[in-house]
């Protein structure tokens, strides 16, 4: 008994341990909004000495970053941690980042593009653009694209206006020859500006997946760069990747959070998805935003399998019926044979007839 009672207790010893040493990844950054052309770093702690380090960014591989020097990971023998770190912070930066594949947790790091961004539609021209932190008597000069002004866009007198005094630019028009980058550079200072069209979004008008398998949803539509993408599914938005919802980069455009994904699709799913894009979170005007739907059916994922099971009934019932229509068909053939049949009708001699008596 009692020799029991110590294998108990050291089992309850080793699942105790067992339990104290799993533990939860965990992260820290240098801050989870990073100004583009910043330096930036992510540590990853709590690492066990068995786990397995790749650093991934929305659920891709770094290889190539890492290979020519754009990232680079340290991750110190015996510290238990591993830190990403960049010198010159990019728009490709902003995603979800883990250092581990079997890490649950992870690091979302958004890009702040210092470019003031500007919706240029029918009701917004004309549109003021300041140059900012400009002294007075300041020279300055307007730029579209890096060209100057004036030699970048054609019949300029129709299209806009300059103001020396104040060091505005006036858009006259919503024009598609007006849609660009823009810098107001002076001796001492710069302002950058993009004009852009209203974005427009894309989804099919429904959308089928099998339960249990993965819904993958990409937000097309005409979007620059800068432009950021929420989602709702099953009635809670989603500007980042959170459970079993995962936001991705559309690496086409560009554009991260243009692509949904949903792993293990349930039945209760179905319903309404919605895709809305915007270049401002803050800006709800109807005419600078765009929304897109799609009606999710969800299969059983059996489905596939009840024709088949089908048409095995109906095999199993016409060799039923085959089988019982035989049997009354022979049985009616062995009545009929036996009532056909009589007993032999041939003449025979009659022998009184052949009987002399003898007296």
């Amino acid at each position: 008994m009692e020799r029991r009672a110590a294998f108990v207790l050291l089992g309850m010893l080793y699942l105790a341990g067992t339990l104290v040493t799993v533990q939860a990844v965990t992260y820290k950054g240098l801050a989870s909004i990073v100004h583009e052309g910043q330096p930036w770093w992510i540590e990853c702690k709590d690492l066990k000495p068995d786990d397995l380090i790749r650093w991934t960014r929305n659920g891709q591989s770094l290889e190539p970053e890492l290979a020519s020097g754009q990232l680079v990971v340290h991750s110190p023998v015996g510290t238990g941690s591993s830190t990403l770190t960049a010198m010159h912070a990019t728009d490709s930066h902003d995603g979800d980042y883990k250092c581990t594949p079997d890490s649950s947790e992870v690091f979302h790091l958004w890009i702040y593009v210092d470019i003031k961004i500007k919706v240029l539609t029918p009701k917004d021209a004309p549109m003021t653009l300041e140059c900012g932190n400009r002294t007075a008597g300041e020279k300055f000069q307007w730029f579209k694209e890096n060209v100057p002004l004036h030699t970048a866009v054609a019949d300029s007198e129709e299209l806009f206006e300059l103001d020396n005094d104040n060091g505005t630019l006036e858009l006259l028009k919503s024009t598609e020859v007006l849609y660009g980058n823009y810098s107001c550079k002076g001796s001492n200072s710069s302002t950058e500006y993009r004009i852009v069209s209203k974005p427009t979004a894309h989804l099919p008008d429904s959308t089928s997946v099998v339960e249990g398998e993965k819904l993958h949803l990409v937000c097309a539509g005409k979007q620059s760069p800068g432009i950021k993408v929420s989602w709702t599914f099953g009635d809670q938005n989603y500007t980042r990747s959170k459970g079993r919802v995962k936001l991705g980069r559309d690496q086409e455009r560009g554009i991260y959070g243009a692509v949904l994904i949903v792993e293990n699709i349930e039945m209760n799913d179905r319903g309404s998805v919605y895709c809305r894009v915007s270049y401002n979170w803050s800006d709800t005007a109807e005419d600078h935003i765009a929304e897109a739907q799609t009606f999710l059916r969800v299969k059983d994922k059996l489905a596939a399998l009840w024709p088949f099971l089908g048409i095995c009934a109906e095999v199993v019932v016409l060799c039923a019926i085959i089988l019982i229509y035989e049997k009354k068909r022979n049985k009616a053939e062995l009545e009929e044979s036996d009532t056909d049949q009589s007993p032999d009708t041939k003449p025979t001699p009659n022998k009184d007839s052949d009987v002399r008596q003898r007296k």
